[in-house]
C-alpha cells in the first residue's frame, strides 16, 4: 500500500563503561585516551545498531589525595566533566595494598555487571547493554541477560578484547 509507514520503536539502550579498561586498552590506538568523547562514541555506536541511547554511565576507581595530589585533581576533574556532560559517574576509591606497595582496583566490575543486572531485568530502563570494556569478568551478568531476552553488545579496542569475548556469543 503506497504511503504506508511502519515504525519500528527503537531498542533502549544503556551504555556502561568499564573505565580503567577502556582506557588501557585504548593507549595503543590514542595518545590520549582522556580527550574520548564518550557521548559521541555512545550515540555512534546506538546509531550503528539503530538504538535509543538512555543514558551513559561511567565506572571507574578514584586515587587517594594523599597518594599524590595532582593527580587525584587531575582524575576527579576528568570525571567532573564527564558528569557535566550528563553522563553518571560510579565510583570507588582505588585499594591500597601496603605489603606489596600498590594500589588495584576492586569491586568496579561487580558494581557493572550489577547495574547491568539491575536497569535491565529489575528496572526495565533497556532492553539493550551495551558494555564498552574487554574484560571477561562480565560474561556471566551477560549471559543472564542474555538468557532473559535481553541483548548485550561488547564494544573494546583490539588490544585487550579477550577471546572469550570475541567467541561469539554476544555482539
Amino acid at each position: 500500500m503506497p504511503g504506508l509507514f511502519i515504525f519500528m520503536e527503537k531498542r533502549k539502550a544503556i551504555v556502561f563503561i568499564d573505565g580503567s579498561n577502556f582506557y588501557h586498552n585504548s593507549k595503543s590506538l590514542v595518545n590520549k585516551p582522556s580527550k574520548i568523547d564518550f557521548k559521541s562514541l555512545s550515540r555512534f555506536i546506538c546509531d550503528n545498531f539503530k538504538l535509543e541511547l538512555k543514558e551513559i554511565r561511567y565506572y571507574n576507581a578514584v586515587p587517594d589525595i594523599s597518594d599524590d595530589e595532582t593527580t587525584y585533581y587531575k582524575h576527579m576533574g576528568f570525571l567532573d566533566g564527564l558528569k557535566k556532560q550528563g553522563i553518571i559517574v560510579e565510583e570507588r576509591k582505588l585499594k591500597k595494598i601496603k605489603e606489596l606497595k600498590i594500589k588495584i582496583e576492586k569491586g568496579i566490575d561487580v558494581m557493572i555487571a550489577s547495574e547491568m543486572i539491575r536497569k535491565t531485568l529489575v528496572e526495565k530502563k533497556c532492553e539493550v547493554c551495551i558494555l564498552i570494556s574487554g574484560d571477561a569478568d562480565f560474561i556471566p551478568a551477560m549471559q543472564i541477560i542474555k538468557d532473559a531476552g535481553y541483548e548485550v553488545i561488547v564494544c573494546c579496542p583490539r588490544y585487550g578484547f579477550s577471546n572469550e569475548l570475541r567467541q561469539g556469543k554476544f555482539r
